[in-house]
């Protein structure tokens, strides 16, 4: 409990020509091109509106591809610099540069399949996916590496908060460098999950499985930030948003509100 009291708590909300998305001051502070967008400000329509970045949910690609370009605008990142992570509920965190530039927006992904990438240089900009499940901002305070992580119950189980954190220390970067931001996500209280999950948490993270009478919720960013301490990240280093995907239908698309029927917000990083 002391260690998460000691988390900045907070993601400041932003507009930009009509774009909302939201930002952490600590990487802000640092000159960081970030963002986490909102479902405003796109051309989407109906269940997709307006700001959907999956070309997987929606049938009108172009569509998805003008929303990656205003929210590319509003960030203030190239949009032909965009890499998407290639993703498939693992715990697998890809570096990537120029030779990747487009991929999963503009061009076919040829990245292995992975739920995170990791950049090293300016002139590069990680993307990943999000419709409930945690995004994971990961900024080295010295600016050699960058990253962004979706991670949901089954990659947070695998570890790829961890994943990533080696690939930054594989660098040079020390823990006490290392900045993270935990971004919209359904919360515990909104997150209800079946018997069997909850025997995959229960064990390691117990303060994360909420039981009440029959029904069961998790708190996944109870378990990230518990990874966090195990790891030595300085609590002071975490900012977490403390927005929920699943409570605010103006904001945010969310998987388990719509029942799949819905968009997906991004999560923005670059050098």
């Amino acid at each position: 409990m002391a260690y998460a009291e000691g988390v900045n708590k907070g993601f400041l909300e932003q507009e930009k020509e009509g774009v909302v998305f939201y930002t952490i001051p600590a990487f802000t502070a640092l000159g960081v091109r970030h963002g986490f967008t909102s479902r405003i400000g796109g051309v989407s329509e109906g269940e997709y509106a307006s700001l959907n970045l999956s070309f997987k949910r929606e049938p009108d690609s172009e569509r998805v591809r003008e929303n990656f370009r205003r929210a590319a605008k509003a960030i203030g990142v190239p949009a032909e610099q965009l890499v998407l992570c290639n993703y498939e509920h693992g715990n697998c965190v890809e570096f990537i540069d120029k030779r990747h530039h487009g991929m999963g927006v503009f061009r076919e992904n040829e990245l292995p399949a992975c739920d995170g990438v990791c950049v090293t240089a300016p002139g590069t900009v990680a993307v990943s996916l999000h419709a409930d499940c945690n995004a994971l901002f990961l900024l080295d305070k010295r600016k050699r590496a960058a990253a962004v992580c979706h991670a949901g119950w089954r990659g947070t189980l695998l570890g790829i908060l961890n994943t990533a954190v080696c690939k930054m220390q594989s660098l040079g970067v020390l823990k006490e460098e290392i900045l993270v931001g935990i971004g919209p996500a359904i919360c515990g209280e909104c997150y209800e999950i079946m018997e069997d999950v909850a025997q995959l948490f229960e064990p390691e993270y117990p303060q994360a499985v909420l039981r009440e009478g029959s029904s069961i919720h998790l708190d996944l960013s109870s378990v990230l930030l518990c990874q966090l301490e195990r790891m030595e990240i300085p609590p002071e280093n975490i900012t977490l948003s403390g927005l929920c995907t699943y409570a605010d239908s103006e904001k945010f698309y969310s998987h388990r509100r719509d029942r799949a029927k819905t968009g997906a917000m991004g999560c923005f990083i670059a050098l």
